[in-house]
C-alpha cells in the first residue's frame, strides 16, 4: 500500500512540475534580469553573430574602482588586481566565445566595452576560517557590445562575480584573476546566445 502511494505521488508530482530544461532566452528589445546568467541585459538591437567572425575588447576602463585606504591591507591587492583583471577577462572571453578574439577593434568585428565598477578583496581570514564563501572576492562590471562597423551599441550590460574559495583560504591573486575569467565567460555566453 505505501508503496502504490509513494508511485502515484511520483507520477502526480512529475505532471504538474515544471520542466527542467529552461526556454532560451529572449534576443527582442528591452531589459532583462538574471537573462542567461547574466545580472541585467539591455537589447538595444538583435543581432547575429555568426555575422561577425571576432571579438575584441576595446576598453576595460578601471580608473573609477574606489580603492581602499592606503592604510588598509586590502589596498596593495586591488591596486594588484586592477591590473590583472582586463588580461583574465579576456582569457575567460577567448575560452567560451565561439569566434576568435582579436586584439584590436575593426570593421566585421562585435566590440565589447567595459569598465569596473566594483572591485572588492573581502577578506582573506573570513576565506581560510569561515570558508564556504565567507569573505569573497567580488567583481562588478558594466559594459556593452557594440558593432565595429557602424559603432552602434547592440547590447548592454551588468554582471557581478564573487569568489570566495581558494587553496589555503583564497590568496587575493588568485581569486581576482579567477572572478575575472568568469565574468568574461559570462559576456562570451551572451554573445554566443545570439
Amino acid at each position: 500500500m505505501c508503496v502504490r502511494l509513494l508511485i502515484l505521488f511520483c507520477v502526480a508530482i512529475s505532471m504538474t512540475s515544471t520542466p527542467l530544461i529552461a526556454a532560451p532566452a529572449s534576443t527582442a528589445p528591452g531589459t532583462y534580469r538574471d537573462w542567461n546568467d547574466v545580472d541585467e541585459v539591455t537589447i538595444v538591437r538583435p543581432f547575429n553573430a555568426s555575422a561577425y567572425s571576432e571579438i575584441a575588447v576595446e576598453s576595460f576602463e578601471s580608473s573609477t574602482v574606489k580603492l581602499p585606504d592606503p592604510k588598509e591591507n586590502t589596498y596593495e591587492a586591488v591596486r594588484s588586481a586592477l591590473r590583472l583583471i582586463k588580461p583574465a577577462f579576456i582569457d575567460g572571453v577567448e575560452k567560451k566565445a565561439r569566434r576568435k578574439v582579436a586584439t584590436a577593434a575593426r570593421t566585421g568585428r562585435l566590440i565589447i566595452r567595459a569598465r569596473l565598477t566594483k572591485v572588492d578583496p573581502g577578506s582573506q581570514a573570513a576565506r581560510y576560517f569561515a570558508g564556504f564563501g565567507a569573505g569573497a572576492v567580488k567583481i562588478a562590471i558594466a559594459g556593452e557590445i557594440v558593432d565595429g562597423a557602424s559603432q552602434q551599441t547592440l547590447v548592454r550590460f551588468v554582471q557581478e562575480r564573487r569568489s570566495g574559495f581558494g587553496a589555503f583560504g583564497g590568496g587575493y591573486r588568485q581569486l581576482f584573476e579567477r572572478t575575472a575569467r568568469q565574468l568574461g565567460g559570462d559576456v562570451a555566453g551572451l554573445i554566443n546566445a545570439f
